[in-house]
């Protein structure tokens, strides 16, 4: 591995910070302390990390299994069989059989750093140069930030280390990042800087309630327990967390609303044990309005539901029923199971019991909570329509075709008012000559910043990239934007 001493394309102060100095200085830390993408196989060899022919190892020594694979020169890691992966990851699952998170498996030589290390190193690297030589060339506020957010997830692995994790809800996890919701962009980001440093939210954070608290912990190593032998053992320390392994692709996979996004951040769950009696699973539903109540021997050991038409159905074989002759079976999904994946069983079973990461019997969704959902997804969606009408109709009775294909980007292009995009209808109302001919008595600039505002609201809710409900600020601007359009378009 080469030397941080004897880099030919960096320079080591005498405070021994290292400092790059290749021409890609600037772009290279506004990918990592603001885009938040993964770090490359290719990023440690521009670094002067790691080196084209260095031998990489995966040792197992629980199985007596050894590893090799090879650095190409365009950052690629070549096994034995021949065969190049970009990630890590791919490369120790190949060899192995088994899923693997590559940075912890594969290490320099025989005794050389894990390529975590590396990664690290350059991490650390890259925050000691916050700041660069032409300010210009960034927002040096938001690399400040950034390099407090690389600060705090360091610490949150070293306490993660030390069995001390750090907890925080879902909402805190977001606002490091300056966010309020999770969206694609958001969450990319998020994936990107965790999986940096080797850390993961368990429960998964995409796939659960914004005030759900979620733990920080570590990726497991080659060598640690599996999935299932964690989720066997139950216990109540972190360890019995079951986390996904951090991946190293350049995006992780989407999941969607989930089970888990549906449950109410205050939701708690009232069951009753197989030893109650009737008149108590009745009580139940009476007192807190339910349709249904599960059955549970322990936390995590359902053992049905009652519900009235279960309990309609045990009458008609006679009066004198317990609560075993009205339990019915019941079905039961991890939290981040899709809801897409579920609709059937809904639509049969009209709920399903939810499962939290470890194991335990936590929630409840129905096919009302998911008539819900779509309600909340669908008033700002309607909504959106009506802008678009609303601001097409605005456009088309004051200018002709030929006045929007002068400012807009598509030119000639544009054939017919109903090919416009809420972009489109940005730079008409954004130009001052075909704002003057409106004649409003408006601020053209506070208009049009209002317009982006809708804009930005459009693209989440139409791309449906965000498992969150629009929150309602956004509904109202949407609502007073529409105000606004046919109050002056008269």
């Amino acid at each position: 591995m080469a030397d941080l001493s004897t880099l030919t394309h960096a320079t080591q102060p005498s405070n021994g910070d290292f400092r790059m100095t290749s021409s890609d200085d600037v772009s290279r830390r506004k990918s990592f302390l603001i885009n938040g993408r993964r770090v490359r196989i290719m990023d440690l060899i521009k670094a002067g990390l790691l080196s084209p022919g260095q031998e990489l190892i995966f040792e197992r020594p629980r199985i007596g299994e050894i590893h090799r694979a090879v650095v190409t020169a365009n950052g690629r890691i070549r096994v034995a069989d021949g065969q190049d992966f970009a990630s890590p990851s791919r490369a120790a699952d190949d060899v192995s059989g088994t899923a693997t998170d590559g940075w912890y498996a594969w290490r320099v030589g025989e005794d050389g750093p894990l390529l975590d290390q590396l990664r690290q190193e350059l991490l650390k690297s890259v925050a000691n140069q916050a700041t660069p030589d032409e300010p210009r060339e960034l927002d040096l506020d938001a690399v400040g930030i950034a390099v407090n957010r690389l600060a705090e997830l360091a610490e949150a692995r070293t306490r993660a280390e030390a069995g001390g994790p750090e907890q925080l809800t879902v909402r805190d996890l977001l606002r490091r990042w300056g966010a309020q919701e999770r969206d694609r962009e958001v969450v990319t980001q998020i994936d990107a800087d965790l999986a940096n440093h080797g850390l993961l939210t368990v429960p998964d954070f995409r796939a659960v309630g914004l005030d759900t608290v979620i733990t920080l912990t570590v990726t497991p190593g080659p060598e640690e327990p599996s999935q299932a032998d964690k989720a066997a053992e139950l216990t109540a320390t972190p360890r019995s967390f079951s986390p996904t392994l951090a991946s190293d692709e350049e995006e992780s996979p989407e999941i969607g609303q989930t089970l888990g996004n549906l449950l109410p951040d205050d939701h708690r769950l009232i069951s009753v044990k197989p030893s109650a009696s009737l008149n108590e699973a009745v009580t139940q539903m009476v007192m807190n309005d339910f349709s249904q109540v599960p059955v549970l021997s322990g936390e995590r050991d359902l053992r049905g539901a009652v519900t009235w038409r279960s309990i309609a159905v045990a009458r008609q074989a006679g009066t004198d029923i317990t609560l075993g002759d009205a339990m019915k079976p019941a079905r039961d999904y991890p939290y981040d199971t899709r809801l897409l994946d579920v609709l059937d069983a809904l639509l049969k079973e009209e709920f399903v019991f939810v499962r939290s990461h470890d194991k335990r019997i936590y929630g409840i969704v129905t096919a009302a909570d998911v008539v819900h959902v779509y309600d909340q997804m669908a008033t700002p969606f309607f909504l959106i329509g009506e802008v678009d009408q609303e601001l097409r109709h605005l456009i088309r009775s004051r200018f002709e075709i030929e006045d929007i294909q002068l400012v807009c980007m598509a030119g000639t292009d544009l054939q017919s008012f109903d090919d416009m995009t809420m972009g489109d209808y940005l730079a008409v109302l954004r130009n001052s000559d075909c704002w003057e001919k409106l004649g409003w008595d408006l601020d053209r600039k506070v208009f049009g910043e209002h317009l982006e505002e809708i804009r930005k609201i459009r693209n989440k809710v139409t791309h449906f990239n965000n498992p969150d409900p629009i929150p309602q600020s956004d509904v109202n601007r949407l609502r007073n934007f529409l105000t606004v359009i046919r109050t002056f378009d008269k």
